[in-house]
């Protein structure tokens, strides 16, 4: 459920905490992927899209070969995709897209990023660890809607690049409790930037311009999560993590646009991670956790948000690793965000794109293996 910020267990444990590579032993490396399956609805409506394959992959040396008490470096790299998803959403043959006299007929989006963290850690007796990872940052978006009129606003996916850093610390109270921090930065990215054409019609209120830029910086985050062991077999960790959304997705600006910024105004979220595993045999490993997030789009902004809906708030998760030998082992998981729905009422002057009212509801399921080798 993602509470690992003080419970690290193999190489990609960088990406949530760099100062958990510190705890590994030896060489690791992990190669794993995800299959994401967000289910959703627009006023009735399905989405198209609705697989997104997630790849990772992770490595982290000791030099020393061993988890050492004291004094040791621990290096690692990872690249996975953290965040994306996208909606294919279009008038059926029997209805509209929006309710009442809206004219959309179709939105389509594409968004996706993926991080590479290259840093290290360093264990400073039996009890603490800290971790530095710089991150570098790819992300891809394309954007389209149409309208009854036959016009459309098409924005083709674009690429930008980013930078980051994390850093993070762990801390050994007892052979009961461990204790983890993490902070990671805002990603700054550079912008988004199509080359397009002015059309006409209805899309005309969208695309002013035959080059439209907008820069969609990530969040900061900071993460604090405590592991307990109340017998060897099992461990229990619970995380919350603070996002701050508002700063990055509030009002972002836009230029080639009917406006000068586009206000998704998204609220900063705290996320709330409970988790759990067992050791049922020497070999095999059980997993489970719930996390809680609130949504963070008010319903008075869902009409703007429609491209991007992350509307879902509550999440379970199973999963399970088997160890064939002390060298390797596979690892299962599944995750489900249970549907969620919402519902705007739509401001006036854009009632006539969108309708009186949006409606979107979602459900989601991941399906997620990794191979880990430890050398």
């Amino acid at each position: 459920a993602g509470a690992v910020v003080a419970n690290p267990q193999d190489a990609s444990t960088i990406l949530q905490n760099p100062a958990g590579i510190a705890w590994l032993k030896g060489t690791t490396a992990d190669l794993g992927g995800a299959a994401f399956i967000p289910r959703r609805k627009l006023n009735g409506h399905d989405s198209d899209s609705n697989l997104y394959v997630v790849p990772s992959a992770g490595f982290a040396v000791n030099p020393k070969g061993c988890g050492c008490q004291n004094g040791s470096f621990t290096f690692g790299i990872g690249m996975y995709g953290v965040s994306g998803m996208g909606v294919d959403w279009r008038k059926d043959k029997g209805g509209n897209l929006t309710d009442g006299n809206g004219l959309l007929t179709k939105a389509w989006s594409n968004m996706a990023m993926m991080e590479m963290s290259v840093g290290g850690a360093y264990k400073v007796d039996d009890k603490l660890s800290v971790g530095f990872a710089p991150v570098f940052v790819y992300q891809s978006m394309g954007l389209e809607m149409d309208f009854a009129d036959q016009s459309s606003a098409t924005l083709d996916s674009a690429n930008a690049y980013g930078l980051g850093f994390d850093l993070g610390a762990i801390y050994k109270l007892n052979d009961m409790v461990q204790l983890g921090l993490t902070y990671k930065s805002k990603r700054y990215m550079q912008k988004l930037e199509w080359n397009t054409t002015v059309p006409e019609g209805m899309a005309a209120y969208m695309i002013t311009s035959d080059k439209v830029k907008m820069r969609l910086d990530m969040p900061r985050q900071i993460a604090f999560g405590v592991n307990v062991r109340p017998i060897n077999s099992l461990r229990v960790e619970a995380d919350v993590r603070w996002i701050n959304y508002h700063d990055v997705m509030n009002e972002v600006d836009v230029t080639g646009m009917g406006v000068p910024t586009w206000d998704f105004h998204w609220k900063n979220q705290w996320v709330f991670a409970l988790g759990a595993e067992f050791d049922a045999t020497k070999a095999l490993t059980l997993r489970a956790g719930f996390n809680y997030a609130k949504s963070p789009i008010k319903d008075e902004d869902l009409y703007n948000n429609i491209v991007a809906p992350a509307i879902v708030e509550t999440h379970a998760t199973l999963g399970a690793s088997y160890k064939f030998n002390k060298n390797l082992e596979l690892s299962l998981a599944y995750a489900h965000a249970f549907e969620h729905k919402q519902t705007g009422t739509v401001p006036a002057n854009y009632r006539q794109m969108y309708g009186k009212t949006v409606e979107a509801k979602m459900h989601q399921d991941t399906i997620a293996t990794q191979l880990t080798y430890n050398f």
